[in-house]
């Protein structure tokens, strides 16, 4: 074989090679919710999905908030790395929504069983009121609609919604100007499912051996960020420009994987 023929040959390889890697790199699983970062190392086993405070890491990049809405990289405050994502709203004398959200799409189908890990962080002279602010959801997908969220009502820490599980999880009345740690457990089974939170590493809700489906379609997305519900029909009974920061988040097979201390 003449020089100039293993040239070309040794060239198409190399071609041929980069455009294999470039998809491995970017494609996704046939499992729901497993990915990896594009151009990052393969994610440790048993991890789905994570985000060390970048919006550019959710599958709805780029994001587009609501009205006047505010979603980007901030570097202070910060759980750990050094950046984290700053959820902003300001409310504009008019209803309707206002939400600002990173969203990772198709993250866990019915039969699996997931953990879902996060660091959030409300401000140091956040004033405490009687309207629903949403930091983190999960929403069928086909068709789509709210199924169970998460959020901050007084001081209290809070689940409810469409999927049939209310409760006040936990007290933030001391935890102002902190990261807190939070890790949701989902098992989507019609007899033995479960729901599991723990905040701060301590299990503050847990119900299992019972039915957990999200009803409306065979998969759920999840969604980090500020929604501020009250705002829909009523005027804010608090600030009129709210933020909440996320970092750290991480969707796994077990707690300690998704627990945010642990990586």
């Amino acid at each position: 074989m003449s020089r100039r023929r293993v040239c070309k040959r040794i060239h198409l390889l190399c071609v041929t090679g980069a455009l294999v890697a470039g998809l491995a790199l970017s494609g996704g699983s046939a499992e729901a919710g497993t990915r990896r970062d594009a151009g990052v190392q393969a994610l440790p086993a048993g991890v789905h999905f994570q985000d060390e405070g970048t919006v550019q890491g959710w599958s709805n990049y780029p994001q587009k908030p609501q009205k006047q809405g505010v979603i980007r990289n901030v570097t202070t405050p910060a759980y750990k790395g050094g950046n984290a994502i700053e959820a902003k709203q300001t409310y504009i004398n008019e209803g309707g929504g206002y939400h600002s959200e990173t969203v990772q799409a198709s993250t866990q189908a019915v039969g699996q069983d997931r953990y879902y890990g996060q660091a959030v962080h409300i401000a140091p002279n956040w004033q405490f009121h009687n309207q629903n602010v949403t930091f983190q959801q999960w929403s069928p997908e086909d068709p789509e609609g709210p199924w169970e969220l998460m959020f901050i009502q007084n001081d209290d820490l809070s689940i409810g919604g469409s999927g049939g599980f209310s409760a006040n999880v936990a007290k933030v009345t001391d935890l102002r100007g902190t990261w807190i740690r939070i890790v949701t457990r989902l098992k989507f089974h019609a007899t033995n499912g479960a729901i599991e939170i723990w905040v701060n590493g301590v299990k503050k809700y847990s119900r299992t051996g019972i039915t957990v489906l999200p009803k409306t379609s065979n998969t759920v997305r999840w969604s980090s960020g500020i929604y501020c519900t009250g705002w829909r029909e009523n005027l804010p009974a608090g600030p009129r420009e709210l933020s909440v920061f996320h970092d750290h988040a991480r969707i796994a097979d077990s707690y300690s994987l998704a627990e945010p201390a642990n990586w």
